[in-house]
């Protein structure tokens, strides 16, 4: 057992045994997974290529579910024919307009069902809570504020989508700022709770347990056989999950 992250691909984690493996860490993904915003954080994405490259895209049809935003720019940009160079002006109009629009935020961001009290459990167990997400840090900490959930979510050590060239690279330096801040690496007891295929590619990548929730664009049978530790059809139905985490409700 290392007491330090991988820097790259890790070992898929072992099978549970008898009354589950324990938790240290979450590293909660955000759209889907904890929360839903709305249009929000779309519009005004849409609205910053349209700013920087003179065309609005369509957004439709294109395969952004679990990408970072500096991805996401790209798909859009090349949707619309644009120079991919143009990718940090998108991504700096994109802060702009969201922290112009923070008020947006507030109206429409919601936790998802069972969400508040899943942390709250966790808090009182004393696991540490970050986020692992492909949303910039500036639109990432307006959804995270909106939904009340800073604390005990704590983005300090958390992975944004312009902490990385990857959503791997995002994630590993969160995992860098948690060991800094005194947390034990240990790849059974840490896990990546998402909704995409992507959250799980990435857990793999780092070597790390992963729960994946239906709440978001993927159904729970479409992400059935991928090879998650754990699926569920939302956080509210976390029964298997709590197991794993060999915590009980109201502990």
């Amino acid at each position: 057992m290392t007491d330090s992250p991988p820097s790259g691909p890790g070992p898929m984690p072992t099978g549970m045994p008898d009354g589950g493996t324990g938790v240290t860490a979450v590293l909660w993904d955000i759209d889907g997974t904890l929360l839903s915003s709305g249009r929000v954080a779309v519009t005004a994405f849409l609205d910053a290529v349209q700013d920087i490259a003179g065309r609005r895209p369509e957004g439709r049809g294109l395969d952004l579910g679990g990408r970072i935003d500096p991805e996401i720019a790209g798909s859009l940009l090349g949707s619309i024919d644009a120079d991919h160079t143009l990718i940090p002006q998108v991504l700096a109009r994109l802060d702009q307009l969201a922290t112009a629009r923070a008020a947006d935020f507030d109206e429409h961001v919601r936790p998802l069902p069972a969400v508040r009290d899943l942390l709250d459990l966790l808090e009182t167990a004393g696991v540490r809570q970050t986020v692992v997400t492909g949303n910039i840090e500036t639109v990432g900490m307006l959804k995270l504020l909106a939904g009340g959930l800073v604390p005990p979510i704590d983005p300090a050590v958390g992975g944004f989508g312009d902490h990385g060239a990857t959503r791997l690279e995002v994630a590993e330096a969160s995992v860098r700022k948690l060991t800094a801040s005194g947390w034990e690496f240990s790849p059974d007891q840490c896990w990546i709770v998402g909704d995409t295929p992507r959250d799980l590619l990435c857990a793999r990548a780092l070597g790390v347990r992963c729960a994946l929730v239906g709440t978001g664009r993927h159904s729970v049978e479409s992400m059935a056989g991928l090879g998650a530790d754990v699926l569920l059809t939302g956080l509210d139905q976390a029964d298997e999950l709590l197991r794993w985490w060999k915590l009980t409700p109201g502990r």
